[in-house]
């Protein structure tokens, strides 16, 4: 009993975590704006694919920790 109520809190934070991921990688590809130097704009990038790696990452331990749990 505890087990499933553990994957489900080891579901959301899945759920969060791809979500937060994608949703980074979509803004590292939009452009930035146009008001912001060229240092800026490359930053902005790095710092949004970073995040969403991470999040995907987390996500992938997340998923692995539901498995080796069951």
């Amino acid at each position: 009993m505890m087990s499933h109520l553990f994957d489900a809190v080891l579901f959301t934070g899945l759920v969060a975590a791809a979500g937060l991921g994608i949703a980074y990688l979509i803004v590292g590809f939009l452009p930035a704006p146009e008001s912001t130097e060229e240092h800026a704009k490359v930053k902005y990038r790095i710092e949004n694919f970073f995040f969403g790696i991470g999040g995907i990452v987390v996500a992938l331990v997340l998923w692995l920790g539901i498995i080796f749990n069951s």
